[in-house]
């Protein structure tokens, strides 16, 4: 009886990351089983190998010399030398690392900052909110590529200053939707019951209102990382990225003062970029089918 004892207590303890990970499997299948959100999965999950496995694919070390500067693609460069004489595959290849990292990480920064706010201020109300979301409307009345520019130009073109500076950046529409989910939410009466109950506030905001609230959020994060891919690719065009790491950005940097003698040097990282964005899209729009399936008959009806 009391190995049976000592057993129960940690079955129960495992019941909730079981059923985590149960609910993040049966979204993964819903998702596959779309046809944007297929699409979508394929696309990330091939950029996301490429991107592990970089020193496998590419041929060359991303500083490294190749052939002659400005070679057009052939078999020995697939997509062509740039005008140093490096490999652009290899470039593209190990600026997915970079370009990946840097919009996963500012779209789940954002996240972090942006669900922190707008939970305090949905939830508590009054003096809070009316400071929160205030701080909320100053960052949203900001250009965003200003923004980035201004924080990038203060205090220097780091990977780690580039990521906070594109979170600073996206956080306020994540902080808006978590917002209006916890106004929504806070006066549910599974949420009265809970205070009845007695349980505390944290426990409240986190496994009452937050597991309700977080779908729709979701599918702002997939959305922030294609907006974060694109403005990390802008800084890295105007030469404010972080010079030792590749990025798509930084290869076009390169690339601008050939692009009408060498088309190549522009086009594989352009269209790097685009895939990416497009993949990240896809999946919201799957994840979106998911969440609301109302949108599935809308984007059913503009199939053709």
């Amino acid at each position: 009886m009391s190995g049976a004892a000592a057993i129960e207590p940690a079955a129960a303890e495992e019941r909730p990351l079981a059923r985590a990970w149960r609910s993040v499997r049966t979204t993964a299948a819903k998702i596959a089983r779309t046809r944007h959100g297929a699409a979508g999965c394929v696309i990330l999950l091939t950029l996301a190998l490429v991107a592990a496995f970089a020193p496998l694919i590419a041929p060359y070390a991303p500083l490294q010399a190749a052939q002659a500067s400005l070679a057009p693609p052939s078999l020995g460069n697939l997509f062509g030398t740039d005008s140093t004489g490096r490999d652009i595959f290899s470039l593209v290849v190990y600026g997915t690392r970079t370009s990946l990292a840097i919009g996963l990480g500012a779209a789940v920064g954002a996240l972090v900052l942006g669900g922190a706010v707008g939970m305090l201020a949905g939830y508590f109300r009054g003096a809070v909110e009316s400071v929160l979301m205030r701080v909320v409307e100053l960052f949203q009345t900001l250009p965003v590529i200003v923004l980035v520019l201004f924080t990038v130009a203060l205090f220097g073109s780091s990977f780690w200053l580039l990521l906070v500076a594109v979170i600073l950046a996206i956080w306020p529409a994540e902080a808006r939707l978590v917002y209006g989910q916890y106004i929504r939410l806070r006066g549910m009466a599974f949420v009265a019951a809970a205070k009845v109950a007695d349980l505390s506030t944290v426990h409240i905001m986190l496994r009452e209102i937050l597991p309700s609230a977080i779908q729709p959020v979701i599918v702002q994060v997939a959305l922030d990382a294609s907006v974060a891919i694109l403005i990390e690719a802008g800084l890295g065009f105007l030469g404010l990225s972080d010079p030792n790491m590749v990025s798509w950005g930084q290869i076009l940097h390169v690339a601008q003062d050939y692009m009408t003698v060498a088309w190549w040097t522009s086009l594989f990282p352009g269209a790097a970029i685009c895939i990416a964005v497009v993949g990240l899209n896809l999946f919201a729009d799957g994840l979106n089918e998911v969440v609301d399936p109302r949108m599935r008959g809308r984007l059913a009806g503009l199939q053709p």
